[in-house]
């Protein structure tokens, strides 16, 4: 037991000794490496507290009237902004260009996406759809929902299944989920693949029987069972 401790005690010093030669023949880099790491540091702490939140304060003030006339239905203006006349503004499309690293111009994205689908620029709204994320359940599975409705219309009809099947996935709401399912099954229709589309119908009627959707189910569950 003294061996294993005396050589316990060797086997430290020589490794301290060790760090000291190397600290010793290696300082210079090794306070350059320390100087690059609070560097580092400094910048990314200046990021997050400083900058983006004043970057997403200016967002938030750039896309006011866009936010204004999106609930008004004015989708062109709400995605372009007006760049004439007396009161000029951004529209979302130079919101999320400009702010893109701030939540309010991811956020942007999204309605820039919604603005597009509204216009019928479908490839437009697929693009800036996809530059959207969220953790939000809701809100995520109605971006994964518009998405299909872009790709139907460009007549990816497997995209768009694809992206309605993640709608219905995303998240368990009483109010969307049953919607989600339900566009499922049209788009499997549309595919002419019946016995997909019942499975989402029958889905949708065990589990959401009281939803405006359910309560009008079976009779499309009919139809696509005499397919």
């Amino acid at each position: 037991m003294a061996d294993a401790k005396e050589n316990l005690g060797e086997n430290i010093q020589e490794g301290l000794g060790k760090a000291e030669r190397f600290f010793e023949e290696n300082k210079q880099k090794v306070y350059i490496g320390a100087g690059a790491i609070a560097v580092v540091v400094v910048a990314v702490v200046y990021l997050f507290v400083q900058y983006l939140p004043a970057q997403n304060l200016k967002a938030q003030k750039a896309v006011y009237m866009a936010e204004f006339a999106f609930a008004k239905d004015s989708f062109e203006l709400a995605l372009n902004g007006r760049t004439t006349g007396g009161n000029p503004y951004k529209g979302f499309a130079s919101v999320a260009n400009d702010f893109g690293w701030t939540k309010t111009g991811k956020l942007a994205n999204y309605y820039a996406g919604i603005c597009c689908l509204n216009l019928k620029k479908y490839d437009d709204a697929v693009k800036y759809l996809n530059k959207f994320s969220t953790s939000d359940q809701v809100l995520g599975a109605l971006k994964l929902s518009a998405t299909g409705d872009a790709y139907m219309e460009l007549g990816k009809t497997e995209d768009g299944i694809s992206a309605y099947e993640k709608a219905a996935s995303y998240s368990d709401n009483e109010t969307f989920t049953p919607y989600f399912l339900f566009k499922t099954g049209l788009a499997y229709e549309k595919a002419k693949k019946p016995a997909d589309a019942k499975k989402y119908y029958e889905k949708l009627r065990d589990k959401y029987p009281n939803s405006d959707e359910g309560r009008e189910i079976e009779k499309y569950i009919a139809r696509v069972t005499a397919q």
